[in-house]
């Protein structure tokens, strides 16, 4: 992975919303942090196909 500028992010979740984020992250054999950097990177190629431009990512 490149080197970024990492942050530290705090959410709140119940604890079975923890148990399956963790579960899926797992069930794909990534962290939660990539998991989600995933999810973050679709919704912004989504959002960009729907304004009709090109994602920067």
């Amino acid at each position: 992975m490149a080197e970024r500028n990492m942050i530290n992010l705090t959410i709140t979740m119940t604890k079975e919303e923890r148990k399956a984020l963790k579960q899926i992250a797992l069930n794909n054999d990534v962290t939660v942090s990539a998991l989600i950097r995933l999810w973050l990177q679709e919704h912004k190629e989504d959002e960009m196909q729907d304004s009709g431009t090109k994602s920067p990512l």
